[in-house]
């Protein structure tokens, strides 16, 4: 029976400044070899970890859609487990895929992977206009 999955895969950020789109290859590759027929894979975001996973303190984010039989994705969790570019992956079955999967992705530059950029900052305060009920009485 053929299902809909979804992959969430954290990419070390050293396999992304090699160069994304082989990266992001080899990893649809390795779905592709389990005869996984992939809808959608495409960058999410670079960001810092919560807690370092194998020694590292960022990664790369790769979410990719793909349609399978039903016991594919046992073998697709070994091989992602077993990848040397791979630091984390998540695997879940999904009813379908959302449409803003299969839109382009953003460039950005391969060579900044990794730097801590300054989160922007935050916004400002809403101005609050004074009303007749706000005064203090005394």
């Amino acid at each position: 029976m053929i299902k809909t999955y979804e992959c969430m895969v954290l990419v070390k950020n050293q396999e992304v400044r090699k160069g994304w789109q082989a990266c992001k290859q080899s990893v649809v590759d390795m779905l592709t070899k389990h005869r996984a027929e992939v809808l959608s894979a495409r960058r999410w975001e670079e960001r810092r970890l919560a807690y370092p996973i194998k020694g590292e303190q960022r990664a790369t984010y790769l979410l990719i859609y793909f349609k399978s039989d039903h016991v594919v994705p046992n073998a697709i969790r070994r091989e992602l487990e077993f990848s040397d570019k791979v630091l984390r992956h998540l695997v879940l079955q999904c009813e379908e895929v959302p449409a803003d999967a299969f839109t382009p992705e953003t460039a950005f530059d391969e060579a900044r992977v990794g730097e801590d950029i300054p989160p922007p900052p935050p916004p400002a305060p809403p101005v609050v206009e004074p009303t007749p009920e706000m005064e203090i009485k005394s």
